[in-house]
């Protein structure tokens, strides 16, 4: 790939798929939602360069729904970042991993995409160990001649829905006080919220992207479920660092 051209990436989130693919999720069946998200990406002349998978691939663990995950990906022949989310199980998730597909780190062209795990045990919110905190900072001064995107599961911002920020990243003033020195981070990308976000801070572009299942309704300060149909993000990215992104949202 030439370095002056574009990189179309595709990010996709919070699957919810279990064991079986007959398995609902809130009512709905969300193999054959995600079945839908993949058909309409492979199906559409915008041919993405990469893939970016933000956790809660499985809602239940087991290997059976992260081989039936990773099997639908392999046929897309493109790089791809999966990281875990608070439904995951990250030892299944990892041996489960076809050999293309990294849970920490993915470079095409003049970007670079860090993964990293926000998941705890048995608590649904996120957190982010000195551990996660180091190698991070490692990897942002490893390519600091490289553009940069941050992927993550839980948000590390506000989303003015108070029962979700309650479960959002616990320690999100330390994450950024962390990155706010390097200027080559040019975006943020999460799931979790299964809703549509896009901000601005400190002059990183901050992306949630809704679910391929089942949304929840933003604004809200109890659960509740969205009519909103599955969806997926395109991203563009540019050499001079540029973002452009939008929400693909499946026709009901």
């Amino acid at each position: 790939m030439e370095s002056s051209e574009k990189i179309k990436l595709v990010h996709i989130t919070d699957m919810h798929l279990s064991k079986s693919k007959e398995t609902l999720y809130k009512e709905l069946n969300p193999f054959d939602s995600y079945i839908e998200v993949l058909s309409d990406i492979k199906k559409t002349n915008w041919k993405p360069d990469g893939l970016i998978v933000t956790g809660d691939i499985s809602n239940d663990g087991s290997i059976e729904s992260y081989n039936n995950a990773f099997n639908e990906f392999i046929s897309l022949k493109i790089p791809i970042l999966c990281i875990p989310g608070n439904h995951d199980c990250k030892e299944n998730l990892i041996t489960c991993l076809p050999q293309n597909i990294s849970s920490r780190l993915q470079i095409i062209s003049d970007w670079v995409f860090i993964g990293l795990d926000t998941s705890q045990k048995a608590n649904p919110s996120g957190f982010l160990n000195s551990n996660e905190l180091s190698t991070l900072k490692t990897r942002i001064e490893e390519h600091c001649k490289k553009n940069i995107i941050i992927c993550l599961h839980h948000q590390p911002v506000l989303i003015s829905s108070k029962w979700i920020d309650e479960i959002g990243l616990e320690n999100k003033e330390e994450f950024f006080e962390m990155i706010e020195k390097y200027k080559n981070i040019k975006g943020i990308f999460f799931g979790h919220i299964h809703q549509e976000f896009n901000s601005n801070l400190n002059n990183i572009g901050i992306y949630g992207t809704p679910s391929t299942c089942r949304q929840f309704k933003p604004g809200k300060k109890r659960f509740e479920l969205d009519v909103l149909p599955p969806a997926y993000r395109r991203i563009e990215l540019s050499r001079n660092g540029t973002i452009n992104s939008n929400v693909v949202w499946m026709d009901h």
